[in-house]
Parts: C-alpha cells; sequence; structure tokens
C-alpha cells in the first residue's frame, strides 16, 4: 500500500503543498462550523485553500461544504 501511495503522489496530477497558517487555522474554522471531524477538516481545508478542482471521497459529509466540489466514490461506482 505504502509503495501505491508513493505512485500516486508522483503523478503530474498531484501535488503535495507546504503546511501554511492560512491551512492550519481553516480547519479549526471547519471544525467550529461542521459536523466534520479533524482529519477531514484538514483536508477540507487544505482542499479549500488550495482551490481544488474536485476532491475525492467516499464521505458525504464532506457535500456540505461550500465552494468544495465532491465526488463521493460510492455515487460513481455501482456495485
Amino acid at each position: 500500500m505504502a509503495q501505491s501511495y508513493e505512485q500516486l503522489f508522483q503523478q503530474p496530477q498531484s501535488r503535495l503543498l507546504s503546511i501554511t497558517l492560512t491551512v492550519l487555522r481553516e480547519p479549526a474554522r471547519l471544525r467550529a462550523t461542521t459536523k466534520l471531524k479533524t482529519p477531514d477538516a484538514i483536508h477540507a481545508a487544505t482542499a479549500l485553500v488550495a482551490g481544488c478542482a474536485l476532491i475525492v471521497t467516499n464521505d458525504a459529509g464532506f457535500r456540505n461544504l461550500p465552494g468544495l466540489p465532491v465526488a463521493i466514490l460510492s455515487d460513481l461506482v455501482s456495485p
């Protein structure tokens, strides 16, 4: 699994972002105003601050965040 993640992060469409003060403050705001748990708030805040075109998740709680385009995996994949 670790090797798969390494390969994912080496793809041209992937980029790693530095942690900034803005990225650190935004999750606290999201935690205070939504039902997101801290790890999810960190992911959402990073995506919002970076202006991500899409966040892919299987957590429907991300749907309630304005300004964050979300694709829910279970909606896209049929059993």
